[in-house]
């Protein structure tokens, strides 16, 4: 199943993900991410790389949509931005990290609002960077 992105239903995700920073919910916020990522990861992979193995580890879905970049900009000789692609796997890793963390010990209180508002920032940024590729 294809989820079509467009700017309203990241906006919806990235409100919820504001709500819940502002009530505290550092964790939720972080599991709002998390999905958010997941989701637009998988409807990228499906369009533009069909025969993409499923998975739902989201390290080897950023790393398999950063090959796919590279080799897009490499083919039609586009300057490639390699911060933006190094921050696409950096970020997933980050957010993979702490979940990982987070649900091994069940201590939700690991996420603090620092790095619940630099997660969202760099999300927001990641797939508005994204969405001109699907």
């Amino acid at each position: 199943m294809i989820i079509h992105w467009n700017t309203e239903k990241l906006n919806r995700y990235l409100i919820r993900i504001d709500g819940a920073i502002l009530k505290g919910r550092y964790h939720l916020a972080l599991k709002l991410t998390n999905r958010l990522l997941k989701q637009y990861y998988k409807s990228l992979l499906l369009t533009k790389l069909p025969g993409h193995p499923k998975s739902n580890d989201i390290r080897c879905m950023s790393n398999s949509i950063c090959k796919y970049l590279l080799k897009y900009y490499k083919k039609y000789k586009i300057p490639h931005w390699d911060r933006r692609i190094f921050l696409i796997s950096l970020v997933s890793n980050v957010v993979f990290i702490y979940m990982m963390h987070t649900s091994k010990s069940g201590d939700e209180q690991t996420i603090d609002k620092a790095t619940a508002i630099y997660m969202r920032e760099k999300v927001n940024y990641i797939i508005l960077f994204l969405m001109k590729h699907l």
